[in-house]
């Protein structure tokens, strides 16, 4: 991105942002992959290939952390106080199950398939785990 151009830069994050958020990441324009940093030196851009993160045993804490993202739409006790499906009375192979086909695109969603591309399998368990007890 040209150094010195603020606006273009934040028309450009603005465009990709619009992109992804509908979907339509074909339509996001060619950017520079280098750019000049504050002191004028050439700064690469980081690698598109970001390696895959590695499961590991989660901690309930961080489970917590996650599941407080999931709340946020569907109801602070999983019950979903509009057309988001509840989470109330699942249990975690079907939370699990559930997260694991949206990863995977078998389960259509609007959101979901977006959000689980971040979790690792071992992050989805223990997920499901704690939301599983919420309904206990």
């Amino acid at each position: 991105m040209a150094h010195g151009k603020p606006e273009l830069t934040i028309a450009v994050a603005l465009v990709v942002l619009a992109a992804a958020a509908c979907g339509n990441v074909s339509s996001i324009p060619a950017v520079e992959s280098n750019h000049r940093g504050p002191s004028g030196a050439i700064v690469e851009a980081p690698s598109a290939a970001i390696a895959p993160r590695q499961s590991a045993p989660v901690t309930r804490d961080v489970a917590r952390n996650i599941v407080n993202n999931c709340l946020t739409c569907h109801g602070s006790d999983g019950r979903s106080p509009g057309v988001i499906p509840n989470l109330a009375r699942l249990s975690a192979a079907q939370v699990a199950g559930q997260l694991k086909d949206f990863r995977t695109g078998a389960r259509p969603s609007t959101i979901m398939y977006r959000y689980v591309q971040a979790y690792t399998d071992a992050e989805i368990e223990a997920v499901a785990s704690y939301i599983a007890d919420l309904n206990r």
